[in-house]
């Protein structure tokens, strides 16, 4: 019988990302993962792996489980990577296929692999299909607007779980769409059998069009934040060479 049953949230970003601005810290969101009572934590900053002894030792003082990941670019499409403690970028799907070879352990998953963007797989999972172990359903979406339902239908076809996620970016996103798992160890290497093996629980719930507004006016604020900063960092090196 399981000891332990985990409710996850195994995609976010803090202020470690280089590619998307970020308010809170990883400590920020840990203590908010906390506080919602979800157990295991993978923060996923893009081409950059947060995670250490230190990082490690303090989710684990706040009841979390904080599993090293990283939210790799592929060949221009986002990949979300699990289990690695080093990571160097770029990498190509045949090295994440040797990656996998070599270390059977890590998991690999397809985030919002459907949704509108150019570092969405898309078609592409079809084609690299083995190197997924899983798809993701990510929490941003209505009852009107789904563009989750191209990977349900993924999942099927190719017989690969569904795993939810919030994508966190802000802590209001945290909780909104989870899974759990019921496993006999709290360890990386327990939940990534269970999620591998499908054997899963999903929790979501649609956004109502209020908070769907708020999602959209925040992304726009960070975007414009990061875009001004960025601008200032060029300012600044351009003065100084």
């Amino acid at each position: 019988m399981s000891k332990f049953q985990l409710r996850m949230e195994i995609h976010s970003h803090t202020d470690y990302d280089p590619q998307d601005w970020i308010e809170h810290s990883a400590e920020e969101l840990i203590d908010e993962v906390a506080r919602q009572g979800i157990n295991v934590l993978a923060i996923t900053c893009h081409r950059a792996l947060q995670w250490s002894p230190q990082l490690k030792a303090y989710a684990e003082a706040a009841g979390v489980l904080l599993i090293p990941a990283v939210e790799a670019s592929i060949e221009g499409k986002d990949v979300l990577i699990y289990g690695l403690e080093r990571f160097e970028h770029p990498m190509s799907f045949d090295q994440l296929r040797e990656l996998r070879r070599q270390i059977p352990a890590i998991l690999t998953i397809a985030p919002h692999p459907f949704y509108p963007s150019r570092c969405c797989l898309g078609q592409k999972l079809f084609l690299h299909e083995d190197c997924f172990d899983a798809i993701e359903y990510c929490h941003f979406y209505t009852r009107q607007v789904n563009f989750n339902t191209k990977a349900v239908e993924a999942a099927r076809k190719l017989k690969k779980p569904l795993v939810g996620t919030s994508d966190i970016h802000f802590l209001t996103q945290v909780g909104k769409t989870t899974s759990t798992v019921n496993v006999n160890e709290k360890t990386f290497a327990a939940v990534s059998a269970e999620i591998k093996a499908g054997q899963l629980e999903l929790q979501t719930n649609p956004l109502s069009l209020s908070q769907l507004s708020l999602q959209v006016l925040q992304m726009l604020w960070m975007n414009l934040k990061g875009s001004l900063l960025r601008q200032r960092v060029r300012v600044r090196k351009a003065a100084v060479g």
